[in-house]
């Protein structure tokens, strides 16, 4: 893995985290994290660890792995709410029924949520009060109160998938 300044193209990528996943059992990559799948909380990066079903946490001064977080799966999205204080992870095949919140601060799982098969994106509200997931093989969109972190509402949607209108919410009525 390695680091790239696109401020300053004339400085080399820089190697991060050389020993990732060395001496760990290989597992199938059924889905490959998206770039925009890091998370950033304050001087953390949350990254999903490919072809293990962990988050992984960077300090972003030193670039070193600081800590790790055993999950239900491999993750493909690894979110943070807008205030940086919590951080949502959808996952892989066959996994990809479940969200997990981790508290960002205590770098903790702090809850689990089975929304249904498919769950492939999430978006945040603009205040991070809420975040809509889509859950493809259901048909449905959830959306879910960020804080007390309870489905507040859905709504069907032909193979929900990709990025939402959450800007256009009110619309709707949601």
């Amino acid at each position: 893995m390695s680091k790239l300044d696109l401020w300053h193209l004339e400085n080399p990528p820089e190697k991060i985290l050389p020993n990732y996943g060395r001496g760990e059992q290989k597992l199938p990559v059924y889905k490959m994290p998206h770039l925009e799948g890091w998370a950033v909380a304050g001087n953390y990066a949350f990254v999903p660890a490919v072809g293990q079903h962990q988050v992984l946490v960077v300090d972003m001064n030193t670039w070193q792995q600081v800590d790790k977080i055993d999950v239900h799966g491999q993750p493909v999205f690894v979110m943070a709410r807008p205030d940086g204080r919590q951080i949502w992870v959808n996952f892989a095949y066959p996994n990809n029924d479940t969200l997990q919140v981790i508290d960002a601060e205590s770098r903790s799982l702090f809850k689990t949520l089975k929304p249904g098969k498919g769950v492939l994106h999430m978006e945040f509200t603009s205040r991070g009060e809420h975040v809509w997931a889509s859950v493809r093989d259901l048909n449905l969109v959830n959306i879910y109160d960020t804080e007390t972190l309870d489905l507040i509402n859905q709504f069907e949607a032909t193979s929900p998938s990709g990025i939402f209108f959450t800007s256009r919410a009110h619309r709707l009525g949601l």
